[in-house]
């Protein structure tokens, strides 16, 4: 070989060598959002390990998933998570260093906080990991007591009545949502939500509710008569919501000094639902009134 070929080799090798740049990518760990990080973080080391080896057990539908663990020497009644827990055992017990009992706690825990639903066949982890399902846990965080008659639902998430509320069962069933009945209705939360204000946040999705407050708070003397004309909305309907206001202690019914009835919003309770729920904004109401 002649000693220019030699060189051409040696150019074209060199030419196959990747430029070095910043934006190339090097770390390919799977991106996780910052919600799956969050939550992640709250588990062992242990719990990690096991939860990497569950997703692909609960996928083996030879195996009955119904299943409650219980102690260490029933776990053979329950064939899915007896696969479970000789599978950690072949695979973290030699190589990390965990004991038989470390990983049956480990299962056990993964189990109680809802990281393991093996009616589910999956992992808290891939349903954060889950493209829709995290679309309607967003959803959720946004519009806390939605129903799933909302035009929303379909409006926002390209989804109808029937899916949406098959996904919201997967979501509860791995407590990442709560519901809530009121009236004949259920609306839905995220799990972390306190639960004290439902009933007002329920209330408010009725557009009419926060306007008729914007009424009174402009002018405690207000009419209904006036209220319905502003409103567009028959006066029976403003005394309606008024009662049903009134048994929630949102508005007391009074006299001023001049002996005129007058209907008074409890200020704070709206602030302590603004302290939990920002929308409808009760402070940004009275502002310049």
């Amino acid at each position: 070989m002649s000693l220019e070929r030699r060189r051409d080799t040696k150019e074209q090798k060199n030419g196959t060598v990747l430029e070095e740049s910043s934006f190339r990518e090097t770390d390919f760990t799977p991106l996780v959002s910052k919600e799956e990080k969050i939550l992640i973080g709250e588990l062992s080391e242990i719990e990690k390990e096991v939860l990497e080896v569950a997703e692909d057990i609960l996928k083996l539908k030879r195996y009955d998933t119904e299943f409650e663990v219980e102690s260490q020497a029933k776990i053979q009644k329950y064939p899915i998570i007896e696969k479970l827990y000789a599978t950690c055992i072949a695979k973290l017990a030699y190589n990390k260093g965990y004991s038989k009992e470390d990983l049956f706690l480990a299962i056990r825990s993964l189990e109680e906080k809802n990281w393991i639903v093996t009616n589910e066949r999956r992992t808290k982890l891939e349903i954060l990991s889950n493209d829709k399902l995290s679309a309607i846990l967003d959803f959720i965080g946004e519009n806390p007591g939605i129903h799933a008659r909302d035009e929303k639902i379909e409006e926002e998430l390209g989804i109808t009545r029937t899916p949406f509320l098959k996904h919201i069962m997967t979501l509860e069933n791995f407590e990442l949502i709560r519901s809530k009945k009121i009236g004949k209705t259920l609306h839905y939360f995220l799990k972390d939500v306190p639960e004290d204000y439902d009933k007002f946040k329920a209330l408010f999705l009725n557009p009419l509710i926060p306007q008729i407050i914007e009424e009174l708070f402009r002018d405690e003397s207000i009419a209904i008569s006036t209220i319905a004309e502003k409103l567009d909305v028959y006066p029976g309907t403003i005394n309606y919501h008024l009662n049903k206001m009134k048994k929630m202690d949102l508005i007391k019914s009074s006299k001023n000094n001049e002996g005129k009835k007058i209907h008074i919003a409890n200020i704070d309770l709206l602030k302590q639902y603004n302290s939990i729920f920002k929308e409808p904004n009760f402070s940004e109401l009275l502002k310049g009134l």
